[in-house]
């Protein structure tokens, strides 16, 4: 089986909707996905931001996605753990750095792990940083 991992590091919506996207498809295509959420990225995921819809937005495509209530990247990102191999792993760091637990975070994570520990599971596949 095929593996590609992708590096989530950017808060921009349009980012965080295409990994979402393309992570999804690679896992309905029966590829092994790993989705290592980290940096800003991270802040995408808490509950509360997406309760307020309090995404950083980049251009039309961000803001079209908000207003038609499009399909956002952590449903995409469930549907693909639902229909093919994605794991999503927490950073370790990023955690520490804000000071929160998983609770506060959206329930997609699979694990929370290090750099080391994400390159682990990346190894002999496509890594892809966003």
């Amino acid at each position: 089986m095929e593996r590609i991992s992708f590096v989530l590091a950017s808060d921009s919506l349009e980012k965080l909707h295409a990994v979402g996207l393309m992570a999804s498809v690679a896992a309905v295509s029966q590829m092994e996905v790993n989705v290592f959420v980290t940096m800003n990225a991270l802040t995408a995921f808490r509950k509360s931001t997406v309760e307020k819809k309090g995404f950083r937005v980049e251009g039309e495509i961000g803001r079209l996605l908000l207003e038609k209530n499009g399909q956002m990247f952590y449903d995409l990102l469930q549907q693909g753990k639902m229909m093919g191999s994605l794991k999503v792993y927490a950073c370790g760091m990023a955690l520490e750095l804000v000071g929160e637990g998983l609770d506060k975070f959206l329930p997609v994570f699979d694990e929370v792990l290090g750099v080391a520990g994400f390159l682990g599971k990346a190894e002999g596949g496509q890594v892809l940083f966003v």
